[in-house]
């Protein structure tokens, strides 16, 4: 079987960080990642994906009126046809849940003042 990302360690680079990375819905509940690198909102293909994390329980739903079914941390291997820019992508539900997205950007700061 082949690992994620040849087993190599991964993580995203500076350009899919601090809300670089954007996507959308397209006609149906599908969801696209668009290129950071790239002009009109270019898709970016998902090459490979991985569950890096998983727990029968999630400790972030105490701080949650709905409570998730479990933790996870998916990993997804992204690349761009147009300018074959490659990145990573994770989606967690074990941590931040609601809030504003400035907040989780770390602007607390800029918030209190």
């Amino acid at each position: 079987m082949q690992k994620f990302n040849s087993g190599n360690p991964y993580h995203g680079s500076e350009a899919v960080e601090k809300g670089r990375l954007e996507g959308a819905t397209g006609p149906t509940d599908y969801f696209f990642f668009f290129c950071p690198k790239c002009p009109d909102r270019y898709i970016m293909g998902i090459l490979d994906y991985e569950v890096s994390y998983e727990l029968a329980e999630n400790p972030a739903s105490e701080l949650c009126q709905k409570k998730a079914a479990k933790a996870f941390v998916l990993g997804f291997k992204l690349y761009c046809e147009n300018c074959r820019h490659e990145d990573f992508v994770k989606i967690s539900n074990n941590g931040l849940q609601s809030g504003l997205h400035k907040h989780a950007l770390g602007e607390f700061d800029a918030v209190a003042k």
